[in-house]
């Protein structure tokens, strides 16, 4: 343990993150700015047992008790390894909002981050990302490292399920992101369900082409080429069936100047990825209509990467 414990209440931000970034299934995240929880909490000794106080901004139900919720539990698991059994109140505020933005890994890496704290910081990046990948899997049941990666790390990641491990890749700038938010959100086990065990190999190779161009595109800080190569051939043809309207927003943000279209995550969410500032507001403006056009429930946010991953809320 690192130093004297924090006596006030800390809060961290927890960005929300973009899982495969189109065809890296499973294994590239990114994350963005504009979009995240902030997760406040402190030590007291007055309480029989660690405590939330509130959990505001929500779009979908989420576990108000200690035990059930991902942000208390791999905030505990931190503190029980430092050795501090002292319980803590927390409040969470969802700024993450739909899905296939990395809500629950949001709330996971901002608890243990807020562990990491409280415990006076005397945990690595890996430590931490464990004790989120434990809540996360405790609660889900699944083993997802591409959004918990990306909202630890900050900017873009490669993560490998199988040995829990992830490696920050780098940050890009240029690249502006329209996303569309339906009101209407998907499971993460309904969009994994409805993919096939078996697929094309050219489908497979496509995907992997496509997955080495965005690293590429990152290592070669070339926006555009990132833009571009987020196409993805592999998973997009079956789970593009659950999100209405998806090639209508798809044909209308590349006729608009997108160089880029994904599903985020599992989806409901979608992005379009541009090189160019000048066009983001002509996606918008062109995206807005296909949703109003379609009688579809959703919003539209503007980001970028975001560069740090969680943090200490203003640092």
């Amino acid at each position: 343990m690192s130093g004297r414990l924090p006596s006030s209440p800390i809060t961290v931000y927890a960005p929300a993150s973009v899982g495969n970034i189109g065809p890296g299934f499973d294994t590239l995240g990114m994350a963005v700015t504009k979009m995240g929880d902030l997760i406040s909490g402190h030590l007291d000794p007055s309480l029989k047992s660690d405590q939330i106080d509130e959990i505001t901004g929500a779009w979908t139900p989420i576990p108000l008790t200690h035990r059930e919720n991902t942000a208390s539990i791999a905030a505990r698991l931190l503190l029980d390894r430092a050795g501090i059994k002292t319980p803590f109140r927390m409040k969470i505020a969802k700024g993450v909002p739909g899905s296939g933005l990395g809500s629950s890994a949001a709330s996971a890496v901002g608890g243990a981050y807020l562990g990491h704290v409280l415990s006076g910081a005397c945990f690595s990046m890996n430590e931490i990302l464990e004790a989120a990948l434990t809540a996360e899997a405790g609660v889900s049941g699944g083993v997802f490292l591409d959004n918990i990666s990306a909202c630890l790390f900050g900017g873009v990641t490669v993560s490998h399920g199988e040995t829990h491990s992830a490696v920050p890749v780098g940050y890009i700038e240029g690249i502006s992101l329209i996303f569309v938010v339906p009101k209407a959100t998907i499971k993460t086990s309904d969009a994994r369900r409805i993919l096939p065990e078996i697929v094309p190999r050219r489908d497979a190779v496509g995907a992997i082409s496509n997955t080495a161009g965005i690293l590429a595109g990152l290592l070669r800080k070339d926006p555009l080429l990132f833009c571009q190569r987020v196409s993805d051939p592999l998973i997009e043809p079956y789970r593009k069936t659950l999100l209405p309207g998806f090639e209508a927003l798809k044909k209308a943000a590349l006729s608009s100047g997108a160089a880029g279209f994904a599903i985020s995550g599992a989806g409901s969410t979608t992005v379009a990825l541009t090189p160019d500032p000048e066009m983001v507001q002509k996606i918008h403006k062109n995206l807005r209509n296909v949703l109003d056009a379609h009688g579809i429930e959703a919003s539209i946010f503007l980001s970028t990467i975001d560069p740090k991953g969680v943090r200490v809320a203003d640092s």
